[in-house]
């Protein structure tokens, strides 16, 4: 006979303090925490039970409620050590440690409490809940075998288990079970969670290799089936698996009927069709596509796609026919329709061609009388001149001719000053241009022409931000939330992590790297966060029958942090830790006020007045913090202390903790491996170095970056002492990025001559160079490959970088005439890139708008 709560081995209560017990248990569950304590405290104030460990227990669980953990944790640490016999109190104790999301304790806990109390429902459901959270498979599947045991009438027991040994891979085990389940559960008729159960049996089919008999399962099951789309989708895949090409085109065909749009449809058929990978004979494509585009008139994937198959003549006449409509309706779409074109130098040219001849005889007949199709048909409404214009700018600013770019979009908005859209392209083109300043000032005023839109706003926000502009930013966006709620809380709150990304980045060109470190965790945070909130799904999925999609959550999660917001808010904290031990006199954020030149005296004076605005800041800050703790009773979001960050003892294991998600869960960036093959080769991590090279080197070997880090381990490793399994598996991987050629500078001079045309590599050639003899000059080299015309890549992007690494010391040491003339030669390329001392002189837009408006 199980024992109640309340009534342990050890501690039982009296009629009356378990009456007050249960009440205490009650409260807990409707979640009125002060009766609870009420009731607890009259137990706890009786002679005889003022140690009694379920109520110390359960007092401390609602406690943890509360918020008060600390006093939670002393709490529930005393009810069990009066009560070890108590499966309450080890329960509890369990539920404790999993809101710290110490999961190994809790589940030994739970373990604990189910020796004492073997068949206890709850406990089992906790303990199965955090198995499948922390992917013990193996001990999920006994918790679940347990549940079914105690449960078999309960369909969740049954679908757990099944869940369970599909995780497991043991597919057959797992068909054998759904089937029986099936057989004594199949409805008469319309039943939607029955149509998922079926779906989901059909997806472990597949994944057991037994396409066959999935489609058998599935034409069988196909009255039960509600989703028709995933039915057809599954059967179309099913029948491409099972090499029937014509079966499946008929149901892809089918499918676009329902959604002419999708272009997974397309590429779906032509694989049926067998023409998909005939580029050199793009026709058979050409024809299908054409034949659907004419079925299907108002669908436009059809003919977008044939424009990415076709060249010369048909590529224009094609093009003609695709622009000339989309500029009558004015669709905003139309230059990203085009943008994988721009892959092509011919097929730039082509668009290039078109829109020059457009423009011309605009130009040469009047907006107002032309007509594009060189008909003597109705003329052109006058909007299409602005989209001419709009689509003329998105051209050249794609094609890197900012001048061109500012003069056609000048004519449009001279054209139309009232359509924002204009501005924000402008801003747009400013800021490829480099010159975030003036891209700020545009996308601000085409903010103030629409106050209510909340993207303008927000790119408003993100404008400014690149212009190192933040308190301003805040200001802007703090537009769009609570009155008076501080903008930064607020986004933080929302997980908006566009604005802590860029927000970091302000922080550390502004020298700020604590701010800028604060927000890097605060992505990390998020990340955790939704890690943490599949816990909720566990139950919730089960229950509501999404089971397919439960799977793919549960896959989603395993992978989250493959996400390109993560590794961008990893490699910007990363980015700073190492910069903590190389240049540890940048992290005063007020160096650079401190200039050559000044006098002790000066420089006392200039420190003493930067300590008291920091001290006033920071008073002020608290008193902000203090004011919204105060009106919400807590505090949101994560609190992150930034001067903490920066006083860390161990930066490089700072960098290390994140280095560790980005090579155990993987990245698509070469970039990720090349970074955490830094931190790990300071660590002196051989073997990791080997793997995150060798990842970095699947995935791209010719990679820049990467190859710094292989000349860097390439000189590092004969001071290696590696024995044993260590030294073999590091030969073998050894082997495997690097091949036979083990020298650092042969490596490097090999790599010199088979990218010599290339910036980027030539950049990386100059800093492998610096990193195995720091006495070597790479200077005029340098400046010679920025002017040298025949080298490719020679973006703004890659001249920033080439800034960036003289000031850290990447390239050697450059005097002040190499970065003069670095500036001239790089403003002579870029003139309006602020960073070299370019942008556009001091002048308002509204005043450039006002003589635009009067012309």
């Amino acid at each position: 006979m199980p024992t109640p709560p309340g009534q342990s081995s050890s501690q039982p209560l009296p009629t009356k303090e378990l009456g007050y017990f249960k009440k205490i248990v009650k409260s807990y569950e409707q979640k009125q925490y002060k009766t609870g304590l009420k009731f607890a405290k009259q137990i706890l104030a009786t002679q005889g039970f003022s140690e009694h460990g379920e109520t110390l227990a359960m007092k401390g669980l609602i406690l943890n409620c509360m918020g008060k953990c600390q006093e939670a944790q002393e709490c529930v640490r005393k009810g069990l050590k009066s009560d070890l016999r108590s499966y309450v109190c080890w329960h509890v104790y369990g539920l404790i440690q999993k809101t710290e999301k110490k999961y190994d304790e809790a589940i030994k806990a739970y373990k604990q409490a189910l020796k004492l109390e073997k068949d206890n429902i709850q406990i089992l459901r906790d303990l199965s809940l955090l198995q499948i959270h922390i992917r013990d498979f193996d001990g999920y599947l006994s918790s679940k075998y347990e549940l079914l045991r105690l449960r078999q009438n309960q369909r969740v027991s049954w679908l757990g288990y099944i869940v369970a040994h599909h995780l497991l891979k043991e597919h057959t085990l797992a068909l054998a079970i759904m089937a029986e389940y099936i057989k004594n559960n199949t409805p008469p008729g319309y039943d939607f969670e029955f149509s998922e159960l079926i779906l989901y049996q059909n997806l472990i089919m597949r994944e057991a290799g037994q396409s066959d008999v999935a489609l058998q399962k599935l034409e069988e099951n196909s009255t039960h089936i509600v989703d028709k789309v995933a039915y057809m989708e599954t059967r179309a895949n099913l029948l491409m698996d099972l090499d029937q090409p014509k079966q499946a085109e008929h149901v892809w065909r089918v499918l676009i009927d329902r959604n002419p749009e999708c272009l997974e449809y397309y590429d779906a058929l032509q694989t049926c069709m067998g023409i998909k990978d005939s580029l050199e004979s793009p026709k058979p494509q050409l024809l299908m596509l054409d034949a659907l585009a004419e079925k299907f008139k108002k669908a436009a994937a059809p003919r977008r796609l044939a424009l990415y198959l076709v060249e010369g003549e048909e590529l224009r006449r094609r093009l003609h026919e695709w622009i000339v409509p989309m500029l009558r309706k004015g669709a905003p779409s139309l230059f990203a329709s085009l943008v994988p074109l721009y892959k092509f130098p011919q097929k730039i040219a082509v668009i290039e061609s078109l829109i020059s001849e457009y423009v011309k005889k605009m130009d040469d007949e009047g907006y107002d009388k032309v007509n594009l199709n060189g008909v003597s048909q109705e003329c052109e409404p006058p909007t299409t001149a602005l989209w001419l214009y709009v689509l003329a700018a998105y051209h050249f600013d794609r094609c890197h001719k900012t001048e061109l770019a500012l003069h056609y979009i000048d004519r449009a908005i001279q054209h139309t000053p009232t359509v924002v859209e204009n501005y924000m392209l402008k801003a747009r083109i400013y800021k490829h241009a480099g010159d975030y300043d003036e891209a700020a000032s545009w996308m601000e005023e085409a903010q103030s022409l629409d106050t209510a839109d909340r993207y303008i706003n927000g790119k408003c926000g993100k404008y400014m931000l690149r212009a190192k502009r933040i308190d301003e930013a805040n200001k802007m966006l703090a537009k769009f939330t609570r009155e008076g709620e501080n903008a930064a809380s607020h986004l933080t709150d929302m997980q908006c992590m566009w604005y802590e990304l860029e927000s970091g980045r302000a922080f550390r060109s502004v020298n700020k790297y604590g701010e800028a470190l604060r927000k890097a965790h605060h992505i990390e945070f998020h990340f955790n966060t939704w890690i943490e909130d599949q816990y909720d799904f566990h139950t919730y999925c089960l229950r509501k029958m999404t089971l397919c999609s439960y799977i793919r959550l549960l896959r989603m999660e395993d992978r989250l942090r493959n996400a390109d917001y993560y590794y961008q808010g990893a490699k910007l904290a990363i980015k700073i830790y190492l910069r903590m031990i190389d240049r540890p006199d940048d992290m005063n954020e007020h160096s650079a006020l401190i200039k050559e030149g000044m006098t002790d005296q000066e420089i006392k004076k200039m420190k003493k007045k930067l300590k008291k605005q920091k001290e006033l800041q920071e008073e002020e800050e608290k008193k902000k913090k203090e004011k919204e703790t105060k009106e919400e009773g807590l505090q949101r979001g994560p609190q992150i202390d930034a001067e903490a960050l920066l006083k860390t003892e161990d930066p490089l294991g700072e960098a290390a903790k994140f280095c560790h998600n980005i090579h155990t869960f993987g990245t698509p960036k070469v970039t990720g491996y090349a970074l955490c093959a830094e931190v790990y080769q300071r660590r002196e991590k051989v073997l990791l170095v080997l793997k995150c090279l060798n990842e970095g080197t699947k995935k791209d070997p010719h990679h820049p970056l990467l190859h710094v880090q292989k000349v860097k381990f390439l000189k590092a490793w004969p001071t290696y002492d590696l024995t044993g399994i260590v030294k073999d598996t590091a030969l073998s991987l050894i082997e495997t990025v690097f091949g036979a050629e083990l020298d650092a500078v042969k490596h490097n001079d090999k790599y010199k001559m088979e990218h010599q045309h290339e910036f980027p590599a030539r950049l990386a050639y100059a800093e492998a160079q610096c990193a195995i003899d720091p006495s070597a000059s790479v200077v005029n080299w340098l400046l010679k490959s920025v002017e040298d015309t025949t080298v490719n890549e020679r973006s703004l992007k890659m001249m920033l970088k080439l800034k960036d690494g003289i000031e850290y010391g990447k390239y050697g040491k450059w005097s002040k005439d190499d970065n003069e003339k670095l500036r001239k030669l790089v403003n002579g390329l870029f003139p309006l890139a602020l960073d070299f001392g370019g942008g556009v002189p001091h002048k308002s837009p509204s005043t450039n708008n006002s003589t635009v408006e009067s012309k």
